[in-house]
């Protein structure tokens, strides 16, 4: 009894899935200075969300206080959290 494969792919499209799944697995070991600029990054949103919180405490007008302290602790958990999540959505789409 023989079987037929429910898809037939053809070879010019195996070449290339095989061609693109081993560049993917060869970037795996990428230069180390992605992940350092990565975390200069992130650090920089954390920085920034700090400073932004510090002003809130300093400013006189309820209003624009709390609007720098809520940002600040948006900026400061948000930024790092966005910047991971689109770096890893962009590493993913390569």
């Amino acid at each position: 009894m023989t079987t037929l494969p429910l898809v037939v792919i053809p070879e010019d499209r195996r070449q290339r899935e095989l061609r693109r799944a081993l560049a993917h697995a060869g970037a795996e070991h990428r230069n180390p200075s992605h992940l350092v600029g990565l975390g200069l990054v992130c650090v920089g949103w954390v920085v920034l969300g700090c400073l932004l919180v510090g002003l809130g405490f300093h400013l006189t007008d309820p209003d624009r206080a709390e609007a720098a302290f809520l940002a600040g602790i948006l900026v400061g958990n948000g930024g790092p959290a966005w910047t991971l999540l689109i770096s890893y959505w962009l590493d993913q789409q390569s």
